[in-house]
């Protein structure tokens, strides 16, 4: 049973890392649940992920705990401006300059007026996404190839002595 306890989690953790032993491929899954949490489809970036990992023949479970990322205590602090910051992207690549409203405005707005809202943003935050997503993408497999490549070296240093 998977409790709370930070053993369990490691261990749970290793076992996922270890089950997997290609590098390449531990740090092609979790890349690729990371970078799908930054994009829009929400509700479903476990059922795109679980695709994209399958049809990759990378780790499903490492995938999925790569999306995990995106979650109701982490989307306020972080999501919420990465999705303003992926608007900004998406309008800047498409010469666009959309007005949106603050979130006081919008709480105010009938459900029309929010609809019509969404739509002038939904290509650029789809364009802004796709860009974080890549980046992110990036940056996670690059540190998780690194930090295997650095766990790697300590372990084999301290199964030496």
């Amino acid at each position: 049973m998977l409790g709370v306890n930070g053993a369990n989690w490691k261990a749970k953790l290793r076992e996922l890392v270890l089950a997997q032993p290609d590098p390449h491929k531990v740090a092609l899954s979790l890349a690729i649940g990371c970078s799908a949490a930054f994009l829009p489809p929400f509700g479903f970036h476990t059922v795109l992920v679980i695709a994209v990992a399958s049809l990759l023949k990378t780790g499903v479970p490492l995938a999925v705990l790569g999306t995990w990322i995106n979650n109701p205590w982490t989307f306020i602090p972080i999501f919420l401006p990465a999705y303003v910051i992926e608007i900004e992207i998406g309008e800047h690549l498409l010469r666009e300059n959309t007005v949106f409203p603050s979130l006081r405005a919008l709480s105010k707005m009938p459900t029309s007026a929010i609809i019509a809202q969404v739509k002038l943003v939904l290509w650029p935050f789809i364009c802004g996404s796709l860009i974080a997503s890549v980046l992110v993408f990036l940056v996670t497999y690059l540190l998780t190839r690194v930090f295997i490549r650095f766990k790697g070296k300590i372990s084999s240093e301290h199964q030496a002595r």
